[in-house]
Protein backbone atom coordinates (compact mmCIF):
# COMPACT_ATOMS: atom_id res chain seq x y z
CA UNK A 1 0.00 0.00 0.00
CA UNK A 2 1.98 2.68 -1.33
CA UNK A 3 5.44 2.18 0.25
CA UNK A 4 4.42 2.30 3.73
CA UNK A 5 5.59 -0.34 6.45
CA UNK A 6 3.17 -3.20 6.92
CA UNK A 7 2.15 -2.06 10.28
CA UNK A 8 1.00 1.20 9.27
CA UNK A 9 -0.90 -0.19 6.65
CA UNK A 10 -2.34 -2.58 8.99
CA UNK A 11 -3.77 0.07 11.31
CA UNK A 12 -4.39 2.47 8.13
CA UNK A 13 -6.89 -0.31 7.16
CA UNK A 14 -8.59 -1.38 10.71
CA UNK A 15 -8.95 2.76 11.25
CA UNK A 16 -10.56 3.12 8.05
CA UNK A 17 -12.89 0.05 8.88
CA UNK A 18 -13.96 1.35 12.21
CA UNK A 19 -14.85 4.37 10.24
CA UNK A 20 -16.83 3.09 7.57
CA UNK A 21 -18.54 1.04 10.34
CA UNK A 22 -19.65 4.30 12.89
CA UNK A 23 -20.78 5.97 10.35
CA UNK A 24 -23.14 3.14 8.55
CA UNK A 25 -25.51 1.82 11.29
CA UNK A 26 -28.19 -0.52 9.93
CA UNK A 27 -31.34 1.17 9.18
CA UNK A 28 -30.37 4.77 9.74
CA UNK A 29 -30.72 6.91 6.45
CA UNK A 30 -29.61 10.43 8.67
CA UNK A 31 -30.58 12.26 11.32
CA UNK A 32 -34.08 10.77 12.99
CA UNK A 33 -36.74 13.26 12.54
CA UNK A 34 -38.24 15.10 15.38
CA UNK A 35 -41.89 13.83 16.49
CA UNK A 36 -43.10 17.39 16.38
CA UNK A 37 -41.65 19.91 14.23
CA UNK A 38 -40.07 22.90 16.68
CA UNK A 39 -42.52 25.95 17.05
CA UNK A 40 -41.40 29.15 16.14
CA UNK A 41 -40.32 31.43 19.07
CA UNK A 42 -38.30 34.53 17.84
CA UNK A 43 -38.61 36.35 14.15
CA UNK A 44 -35.26 35.00 12.56
CA UNK A 45 -34.84 31.84 14.64
CA UNK A 46 -34.02 28.75 12.02
CA UNK A 47 -36.60 26.19 11.84
CA UNK A 48 -36.94 23.10 9.31
CA UNK A 49 -39.74 24.09 7.26
CA UNK A 50 -40.08 20.41 5.44
CA UNK A 51 -37.86 17.33 6.16
CA UNK A 52 -34.17 18.27 4.87
CA UNK A 53 -35.42 21.96 3.92
CA UNK A 54 -34.02 24.97 6.21
CA UNK A 55 -36.47 27.63 6.47
CA UNK A 56 -36.59 30.78 8.80
CA UNK A 57 -39.24 32.15 11.25
CA UNK A 58 -41.21 35.36 10.31
CA UNK A 59 -44.02 37.00 11.36
CA UNK A 60 -47.04 36.04 8.94
CA UNK A 61 -49.39 39.67 8.08
CA UNK A 62 -52.61 40.15 8.56
CA UNK A 63 -52.53 37.68 11.82
CA UNK A 64 -54.62 37.50 14.69
CA UNK A 65 -53.23 34.13 16.24
CA UNK A 66 -49.82 32.12 15.94
CA UNK A 67 -48.28 34.58 13.74
CA UNK A 68 -44.95 33.14 13.71
CA UNK A 69 -44.28 30.58 11.11
CA UNK A 70 -41.76 29.12 9.73
CA UNK A 71 -41.15 30.17 5.82
CA UNK A 72 -38.82 27.99 3.23
CA UNK A 73 -35.40 30.06 2.13
CA UNK A 74 -35.93 28.62 -1.30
Amino acid sequence: MLGLSPSVSAIAAIATLVLLAACQSPGSTGPSPSSQPQKCTRVGQSCEFSPNKLGSCVLRDNCSEDCLVCQSQH
